[in-house]
């Protein structure tokens, strides 16, 4: 089963390569569903390990344990309505659309998933390519500057992660690039030692997270992807940083975690902060959209750098939340650029009167978006600052003012001028294919709004791993669980 959510998206990006006609589509979103089956049971699913590379110490090993089971749950449910918009491209669109977005989400499982430090690396620069290739193709004007900026930051961030990784190994004398193995031998290190290897890791995580002042890359990969908002949702998948933090620098170098701890939350509550201002002057829906999750991400940012229980269970919660909010949110504008070939605000007002319905969706998702109590970001947003608040008080109250106060300027500013005021031009309300593909999405944030204790489990779970900052090294059969 945990195999299978990698097989199960490369069968689909196979289908939508090579079979004729409308069976493409089919088979794209048979796939799709199929993959979300498969997650919705992946609790109760077991680790799967293959040899790869044995003398290297190099395997394939995936486990859907804890927070990773959540995270690739979630990003199977947003998969399904982008390959349903994906498939309504035009014809000689929709086979490159479908492709690149079933590769990029088996390649994004495989991060989540790999519990080899190797096997992660190769599937975290596995998941530039599919988006980079849907920019490059399909995007603005200015695409060209958006990718090589992109390319520019990803690719320096990688660089030092692998030089990392490199060196992790034989510095610790870990049997293995396997966590199991790594987590005893590369927490007895030397503190200033974790120090240099966290600092290789945290270049690569803070570029994907995004954090300030690493942003830049993020609000023109926005702006230039195309309109549908199908590569927007893919990029919102995409933000893995938080995750690889909570995962790996964060339980393998403890002490260079603590070392970074005041630096790292600086950065964070500036991103929430200056995310949220920024969301709040901008002229074009996209542009909004786009630090709006900047602001987000800086409350990722700040629950994983509490350093606190609470907090990294936030964060995570609030990952998963987010691909299903913001992407709902990309989706409904990519629907309203159909409509008027327009992001900025300027070409809007009164939209409620003639799509009363696209209006109600609209304002439901962005009720998610800024943390509306029994919707899908409160919960995490709620524990991130709480961790936040008890690693330095004034630091979460910045991070506060940005995603709550900012927060709430943005989203009723935005609903104003899409959908209140005099009546324009009239536009076509949501048609039966548009609200099924933002079903799934009002249906996951329903889901982890109303009923998030079982996801937050399996997060503390794993949280309890990188929490562990100042115990001893485990014993090995403690570390038998913890892996897991």
């Amino acid at each position: 089963m945990t195999l299978a959510m990698l097989v199960l998206p490369l069968l689909g990006a196979a289908a939508a390569a090579f079979a004729p006609g409308r069976l493409a589509v089919a088979g794209a979103l048979a796939s799709a569903l199929a993959t979300f089956g498969v997650a919705a049971f992946l609790s109760g699913a077991g680790a799967v390990s293959v040899a790869w590379l044995p003398a290297l110490g190099i395997d394939v090993t995936l486990d859907p344990f804890g927070v990773r089971g959540v995270l690739a749950t979630t990003a199977a449910l947003t998969m399904i309505p982008v390959v349903l918009t994906a498939g309504r491209q035009a014809p000689a669109q929709r086979r490159t659309y479908l492709t690149a977005l079933l590769l990029m989400h088996a390649t994004l499982n495989g991060v989540f998933l790999a519990t080899d430090l190797v096997l992660m690396y190769v599937f975290w620069e596995a998941t530039l390519l599919p988006s980079l290739f849907l920019l490059g193709t399909f995007g603005g004007p200015g695409r060209r500057g958006a990718v090589t900026k992109y390319l520019v930051y990803a690719i320096t961030g990688s660089f030092l992660m692998l030089a990392s990784i490199l060196a992790l190994v034989p510095a610790s004398g870990a049997a293995s690039y396997a966590f199991a193995d790594l987590l005893p031998a590369a927490r007895a290190l030397d503190p200033v030692v974790q120090t240099w290897l966290f600092a290789g890791f945290a270049a690569a995580f803070a570029v994907k997270l995004p954090l300030f002042p690493l942003h830049a890359w993020l609000i023109d990969f926005h702006r230039q992807n195309p309109p549908s908002g199908v590569a927007d949702v893919a990029g919102t998948l995409y933000k893995v940083g938080g995750f690889g933090f909570f995962a790996w620098a964060i339980p393998l170098l403890p002490d260079g975690a603590a070392a970074f701890q005041p630096f790292l939350l600086a950065l964070a509550a500036a991103t929430a902060l200056w995310g949220g201002l920024a969301a709040t002057r901008q002229e074009d829906l996209k542009s909004m959209l786009a630090y709006m999750s900047l602001s987000h991400m800086g409350v990722v940012a700040l629950g994983v750098f509490s350093l606190t229980p609470v907090g990294l269970t936030g964060a995570m919660f609030l990952l998963a939340a987010q691909m299903l909010s913001t992407g709902a949110l990309f989706l409904l504008a990519g629907m309203l650029h159909a409509r008027t070939g327009q992001y900025g605000f300027a070409h809007y007002g009164g939209l409620a009167k003639s799509a009363p319905a696209l209006a109600a969706v609209t304002l439901f998702a962005l009720f998610a978006a800024i943390g509306v109590p029994g919707l899908s970001n409160f919960p995490g947003e709620f524990l991130a600052l709480a961790g936040g608040f008890a690693a330095s008080p004034w630091l979460g109250g910045v991070a506060a003012l940005g995603s709550v106060v900012a927060a709430g300027v943005y989203g009723v500013n935005t609903y104003q001028r899409l959908f209140q005021g005099p009546p324009g031009e009239r536009r076509a309300d949501l048609g039966p294919a548009e609200i099924l593909v933002v079903a799934p999405l009002i249906a996951g944030i329903l889901w982890l709004g109303l009923a998030p204790a079982p996801q937050l489990e399996r997060i503390d779970a794993s949280a309890a791993v990188a929490t562990t900052l100042a115990a001893p090294p485990p014993t090995p059969l403690a570390l038998q669980g913890d892996a897991r």
